[in-house]
């Protein structure tokens, strides 16, 4: 039987690489092959999806604070128009009266999201590190597990001949490269609005997380924003006990009066520097790994490596003979066939006559004058 792969080789020589013709001659030919890689690589999915820890998805929509209530309007700027303009400008209160708006607070909003002064927070307050990291900490003795076993200290004696730090605890690094892969923030840019999602191990993980991670941040500005106007309140108050110049304590003491509002709205217990359009949420369904993304990445290298395995394998070893165990052989005779016919070739008539050597035996035989005919009769 000749080479199925010869044959198709010397059909196909002349054909475009990627030519449909050909391409639809090889699928018909080594389909079975083509079966083969599928399944396996799905099977290889099946059992991915079967171990992989899932991973769920927390977002939460948030905005600039709601600023309507501020008892600083334009009035108030117009009325430090006069004598107190320095000492407002001193103060640093523009912002405050109406003379910037809100978005530059909500800016530096959605940059502490992923700051390291946040991380630093998150770590020291409210411990998230165990959390996170729930696997390499210890929940009876309230310590982190120790990595001595011979990977691990293989791992480390790595790291110090490359000049790489060796951490026997997790730390504020190992948090910020899990946010860095982990924490979005997406700004809008048609709205003001920011969309902040969290991957997680569990959805209600993901959810507590993200908002931590919101609520924090919203306090940092606070607390920057409260040390700010205490020292303008300190500042005024010394102020107006050194004052001269009595057409000037009115207009002083109003600035201290905004000043001490801002400070009890400060000290109310809603968002400052944010509003929260919606609540941190995750879905029951987790977002990693997927059953159907997976599988379509499996289909599409399957079809990649059949294609490859097919056009390069070579017509003789042991691989050729792999690809041959799985090719239709009828289907690459009729092929061969039909390609000899369009080439001009057609059967031998004389196929099945007699050898010449056989057809001299006959005339001998036959022949009375024949040497070999004499012979017989005697």
């Amino acid at each position: 039987m000749p080479d199925l792969l010869d044959d198709d080789s010397s059909i196909n020589s002349a054909a475009p690489l990627f030519s449909l013709a050909r391409l639809w001659t090889d699928l018909r030919t080594y389909y079975l092959l083509l079966i083969a890689l599928v399944s396996t690589l799905l099977a290889g999915v099946v059992v991915y999806v079967a171990l992989a820890h899932p991973v769920y998805t927390a977002t939460a929509i948030v905005g600039p604070a709601d600023n309507s209530d501020e008892p600083f309007g334009q009035g108030g700027a117009g009325a430090l128009s006069g004598g107190l303009g320095g000492i407002a400008k001193h103060l640093h209160v523009g912002g405050a009266l109406g003379q910037e708006g809100t978005d530059d607070t909500f800016d530096e909003y959605t940059a502490l999201l992923t700051s390291n002064r946040l991380l630093e927070i998150l770590v020291r307050k409210d411990h998230v590190l165990q959390e996170i990291f729930a696997s390499d900490w210890d929940r009876v003795h309230h310590r982190w597990l120790p990595h001595d076993d011979f990977i691990h200290r293989t791992i480390d004696t790595a790291k110090m001949l490359l000049h790489r730090p060796v951490k026997l605890v997790r730390d504020q690094d190992d948090l910020q490269e899990y946010f860095k892969s982990r924490l979005v923030v997406d700004p809008s840019l048609e709205t003001s609005f920011a969309t902040v999602s969290l991957r997680f191990g569990s959805p209600e993980g993901a959810e507590r997380l993200l908002g931590l991670i919101l609520h924090e941040a919203d306090d940092i500005i606070r607390e920057d924003k409260r040390r700010d106007v205490e020292a303008r309140i300190a500042y005024l108050n010394t102020a107006l006990e050194h004052l001269s110049l009595a057409d000037q304590k009115p207009e002083l003491i109003d600035v201290l009066s905004q000043q001490e509002q801002e400070m009890m709205m400060i000290e109310s217990d809603h968002l400052f520097a944010s509003t929260l359009i919606d609540q941190p949420y995750a879905p029951g369904k987790p977002t990693a790994p997927s059953p159907i993304v997976d599988s379509a990445i499996a289909f599409a290298l399957a079809c990649i490596a059949w294609l490859g395995i097919v056009r390069t394998v070579p017509s003789e070893g042991r691989w050729a003979g792999f690809v041959r165990a799985f090719a239709r052989q009828s289907r690459s005779r009729s092929t061969l066939d039909r390609t000899r016919a369009r080439s001009g070739y057609r059967d031998d008539p004389l196929a099945d006559a007699l050898p010449l050597s056989g057809a001299l035996d006959v005339a001998a035989r036959t022949d009375p004058t024949s040497p070999r005919a004499g012979r017989n009769r005697a």
